[in-house]
């Protein structure tokens, strides 16, 4: 049994100072700096709205990582810190204070507090814009307020980030508010434009845009996203509509790709049940200026000519995560595909291709060029159709892939009855004949070979270290 270790004397002192308040601006300009962040910590545990504000007017390091110290701050501990960095800003003579350079709001994870630079984990300094000095505040001591803010629905508001905007949107001139990852859902375009508006979008470094199936929407708000430079990662969501096109929707997808030779930094990408981008492909993948790191399709209808775009020449040089996961290959030729794992086989790294409904057919074609990839850590071939001698002609030729920590394979088709249910001794001799296949090339890592989902209660058997069935069958 693990026993906690017991309290410092560092941490018995906070506890003691706090639970007495005896905190007051006097001890606090003579306060030792290494005293602040326990300080700080316990007064978040205690819920001393009070001493927090006083804590964060003097906090003597460069940067204040709230989320370090406060894990789940409350709404009276969130203000708490924002009237802090109020009297902060209003203070004209600020002999210790004057390093705060950064409060951090974000929800991080962070390993440990540099108290030598009051930051966590290395350099945080990044490039501002220059602005207009204002009073009480140069232009290289303009603060930053960081935060990753998230509009998903109207109907459900963030009173923490409402507080925050509004906050912000009275001291815009006083201070910057920096978002890193910004997420907008199922908002008026408006709204979103009047958020927009407060941020600086050269900081905005992760974007997703789930529009609930408004393309027009989403054309509306191309202006906006071309200003974020320095965007690299873009998610688009769940974005519905008819499999062909109007005019004004083909002038909609035009506009959207025009987005893209404009995000030069652009490293990853994720396109999940987006309908508009069939027939598209080509067009996209030409416009992307930087090399992507990870590209994700899920949920997505693709056509011959979509597959055949990934086989053309453009920047994949770097790539190193695929994921092509829910995307039907049943009715379409591989060969580009193949091509395309040929070109990526020095970087890649992981390969979804989940739910894709491949038969032998396909990967006896893919085969080869899967063979080069043998920088691959992950693969994952759940929910397609393979029969038991292509399953084993494929284990054979991993030989070469030793850095594989997870492998997921489908169950050979064998293993089900004419209803397309598992028939479970089936199953468990066919999966253990695929294991030996497979310890006898190579030592595994983490293998399992599962179902597709049971109709009834949509999980799957699993067969590896340990073998599951689905509840039906248990």
């Amino acid at each position: 049994m693990d026993l906690e270790a017991p309290p410092t004397l560092l941490q018995l002192a906070a506890q003691c100072m706090v639970s007495k308040e005896v905190l007051n601006i006097a001890v606090l300009q003579d306060l030792p700096m290494k005293l602040f962040p326990p300080l700080f910590k316990e007064a978040g545990i205690q819920r001393k709205a009070k001493m927090i504000k006083l804590l964060v007017e003097y906090w003597p390091y460069p940067s204040l990582l709230v989320r370090l110290l406060i894990d789940k701050p409350n709404l009276e501990t969130f203000q708490a810190i924002l009237e802090g960095v109020d009297t902060w800003l209003k203070r004209k003579y600020r002999p210790r204070m004057g390093k705060l350079q950064v409060v951090d709001l974000r929800n991080r994870h962070h390993d440990s507090w540099d108290v030598q630079v009051g930051r966590e984990g290395g350099d945080q300094s990044e490039t501002m814009p220059e602005n207009q000095e204002v009073k009480g505040c140069s232009r290289r001591q303009r603060l930053r307020v960081c935060s990753d803010l998230s509009f998903k629905s109207s109907r459900h508001e963030d009173k923490q980030q409402t507080h925050l905007l509004q906050w912000a949107k009275d001291r815009e001139r006083f201070l910057h508010l920096c978002c890193e990852k910004l997420e907008i859902g199922a908002l008026e375009v408006s709204k979103v434009k009047k958020v927009l508006k407060l941020l600086q979008p050269e900081f905005i470094k992760e974007l997703e845009l789930n529009t609930v199936g408004n393309l027009s929407k989403l054309t509306k708000l191309v202006p906006c996203i071309s200003k974020m430079r320095n965007l690299h990662k873009l998610v688009l969501v769940r974005i519905f509509g008819r499999h062909t096109y109007t005019p004004s929707e083909e002038r909609n997808v035009t506009k959207i790709l025009s987005l893209f030779p404009k995000l030069s930094y652009l490293q990853h990408l994720t396109i999940d049940d987006v309908y508009f981008l069939r027939d598209h492909m080509n067009e996209l993948f030409r416009c992307l200026e930087a090399p992507l790191v990870s590209l994700t399709i899920t949920l997505c209808q693709i056509s011959q000519s979509d597959l055949e775009s990934f086989a053309q020449h453009w920047n994949y040089s770097q790539l190193k995560h695929l994921c092509l996961k829910g995307v039907s290959l049943t009715t379409l030729n591989v060969t580009p595909l193949k091509v395309f794992l040929e070109g990526v086989a020095d970087t890649l790294q992981t390969l979804e291709l989940e739910d894709c409904r491949m038969k032998d057919s396909h990967l006896s074609i893919l085969l080869p060029a899967l063979t080069k990839c043998t920088h691959l850590t992950s693969i994952n071939f759940y929910d397609n159709n393979f029969t038991m001698d292509v399953l084993q002609n494929l284990l054979h030729r991993t030989a070469n892939m030793s850095l594989l920590t997870m492998e997921l394979y489908p169950a050979p088709v064998e293993v089900y009855n004419e209803w397309s249910y598992v028939q479970v001794e089936r199953f468990s001799q066919l999966c253990a004949e695929l294991m030996n296949t497979l310890i006898t090339v190579r030592q595994p890592k983490s293998v399992c070979f599962g179902t597709y989902p049971c109709y009834d209660c949509d999980t799957r058997c699993i067969y590896g270290k340990k073998t599951t069935f689905c509840e039906c069958l248990e």
